[in-house]
């Protein structure tokens, strides 16, 4: 049986969602990844320097109040530090590229939907994708509500289109 347009729409716009989803959740999750490399990195060094800035004040003859603001600024770099203050910028990434993965496969699904031999053949492929997209939801730590507006600006922005859309 040849697939026409009239039987594969509902599936064709199914992909397409699941493509505007995907992007979404991609983008959300790199903005995510991005921001969380940065406090990550504030949270050590912002403290790391003002430990040492004070440290020396203390060594060139300031008041010894100095040192105790060195001693508690080292012991926040060291906490943050150690606690992996960057640990979930790893994560959104991987999620990031997961959705961006998904987001391909379900753009060409699209354009490769009358090749498939039968309805139920692309039916199968749609639900598959879609279960694959709540999986990785399902799996993936909850981003910040920012990270998701920043990611609609830039997609809105046109940042994730191609030159044939």
């Amino acid at each position: 049986m040849t697939l026409n347009a009239e039987s594969t729409k509902p599936y064709i716009d199914e992909l397409q969602e699941l493509y505007t989803d995907a992007t979404y959740s991609a983008m959300t999750y790199f903005e995510a990844a991005k921001s969380a490399e940065l406090w990550g990195k504030v949270l050590v060094f912002v403290p790391a320097l003002v430990s040492s800035l004070s440290g020396l004040l203390v060594a060139l003859g300031q008041p010894g109040k100095w040192g105790a603001a060195s001693a508690v600024a080292g012991a926040v770099a060291a906490t943050a530090a150690f606690l992996g203050a960057d640990r979930k910028a790893p994560s959104y990434k991987d999620s990031a590229r997961q959705f961006t993965v998904l987001r391909h496969r379900a753009k060409m699904e699209s354009k490769l939907s009358f090749d498939q031999p039968s309805t139920d053949a692309l039916n199968s492929v749609v639900r598959g994708l879609r279960a694959e997209y709540e999986s990785i939801v399902s799996k993936s730590e909850p981003t910040p509500n920012r990270a998701f507006a920043k990611a609609q600006r830039r997609i809105d922005s046109g940042a994730t289109s191609y030159t044939d859309e």
